[in-house]
């Protein structure tokens, strides 16, 4: 996956004022891969060669996921980038501090407000919700970072 995502900063790169090559190639990955996790999985969850399984990231979940990514991102590229009908916010930034949150989330992940002593651990919607708070304090310190100007960089 990580090789999938140098890839898709290179196509970036290396295009860069060709957009319609970028996009063909976003599209022309999203369609390999689709075709690899169809036939590796049979067009099913549990039967095919290789079952998806997100907890041994399988090679069938890195092509299924792979393939929805490459196409997500080709649409954003085309909304953001090539027709600018959209800035990218609030995306853009968590993005600008991106080790932080990425850092941040894993010291804290276990304190409140980004977890808590849930009623029912079997509910989707109690962890949904707490997903959701988690994401929105970590873009809500984005931003304040963003508009202080502090960039945490490697």
């Amino acid at each position: 996956m990580a090789f999938l995502g140098l890839q898709a900063g290179k196509i970036l790169q290396h295009y860069r004022d060709h957009p319609r090559q970028i996009m063909t190639r976003f599209l022309v990955w999203g369609f390999v891969l689709g075709i690899i996790s169809a036939v590796l999985t049979k067009c099913s969850r549990d039967h095919g060669f290789i079952p998806v399984n997100k907890n041994l990231w399988s090679l069938s979940y890195v092509t299924t996921l792979s393939c929805f990514a490459f196409v997500l991102l080709m649409v954003c590229y085309y909304t953001v980038d090539v027709k600018k009908w959209w800035s990218g916010a609030p995306f853009f930034y968590p993005g600008m501090n991106s080790i932080l949150v990425y850092v941040g989330h894993e010291v804290f992940e276990d304190y409140f407000p980004f977890r808590w002593k849930m009623r029912n651990s079997q509910s989707h919607v109690e962890h949904l919700t707490q997903n959701l708070l988690a994401t929105c304090v970590w873009m809500l310190i984005s931003y304040i970072l963003y508009r202080k100007k502090i960039f945490w960089k490697i």
